[in-house]
């Protein structure tokens, strides 16, 4: 019975992806729609306009997770935004900044990077250095990241992965130089610290739509909708258990 049910939840989802892919892809990227409103990835734009504007850098952080172990999924969301917004915030004079602490999410990193420069037809711009390894354990990382604020006169910092509860003091460094904060992190004390410190917390599993969210790429987008569908079908369907047991009918 559980291998049945498994397997109807992923033919639903399967569905519910190619459906809501065929409807973005016959709008077009221009009419591309998002099911809801996330408040805090709403101030991603602002955030970027204010960097290119002052020719400041904006600090991507992925935050002190690991490819390979379990935060692998939150990881690959960061940088999955992290491409996102480094693919328009490469129009300024100053490249975004990636920091991580992984070896391997630094590479990615780097490549996106280097793609989003090409994208944007400003090569010449990239600059080797803009992905780092700050640290390599959680506190030391975000040591390395309290120094950034001045060492590389940034506009805001955009956290969005793998975080602890020490997050909250690299939120606060940027709060004190007056800069921008927008935190979306996937463990609770983290989001705990993140929606007390950060001038806009991204809370919940919404740290996984972010990269569909701001790309609003037809594909990505319809994966984000089917999500959002299948969460409402299970809670209904847990509604529905409930309530036929309640009244006897299991």
């Amino acid at each position: 019975m559980t291998s049945i049910f498994g397997l109807a939840t992923v033919l639903m989802f399967t569905g519910l992806i190619v459906a809501f892919s065929v409807l973005a892809a016959r709008r077009g990227r221009s009419s591309a729609r998002i099911s809801r409103e996330i408040p805090g990835l709403d101030q991603l734009p602002t955030a970027v306009g204010e960097t290119v504007e002052s020719g400041r850098r904006l600090h991507i952080a992925i935050g002190s997770g690991a490819l390979g172990g379990q935060d692998t999924s939150t990881t690959l969301a960061g940088l999955s935004a992290a491409g996102q917004i480094a693919s328009v915030a490469v129009v300024g004079d100053t490249p975004p900044l990636i920091t991580t602490a992984d070896g391997a999410s630094m590479l990615l990193a780097y490549d996106l990077l280097s793609e989003a420069h090409k994208g944007a037809h400003a090569a010449e711009r990239f600059d080797a250095n803009a992905a780092r390894v700050v640290g390599l354990s959680p506190e030391s990382y975000t040591a390395g990241a309290l120094v950034l604020p001045k060492d590389e006169k940034l506009s805001g910092t955009v956290l969005l992965g793998a975080a602890g509860p020490e997050a909250a003091l690299l939120l606060d460094a940027n709060n004190r130089a007056g800069l921008t904060t927008i935190a979306g992190v996937d463990r609770v004390a983290a989001q705990a610290a993140a929606f007390a410190v950060a001038d806009h917390p991204v809370l919940g599993e919404d740290v996984f739509a972010a990269g569909a969210y701001i790309g609003r790429k037809p594909a990505l987008l319809a994966s984000l909708q089917a999500q959002d569908w299948m969460r409402i079908l299970v809670i209904a369907a847990i509604g529905v258990g409930v309530l036929a047991k309640t009244v006897g009918w299991l």
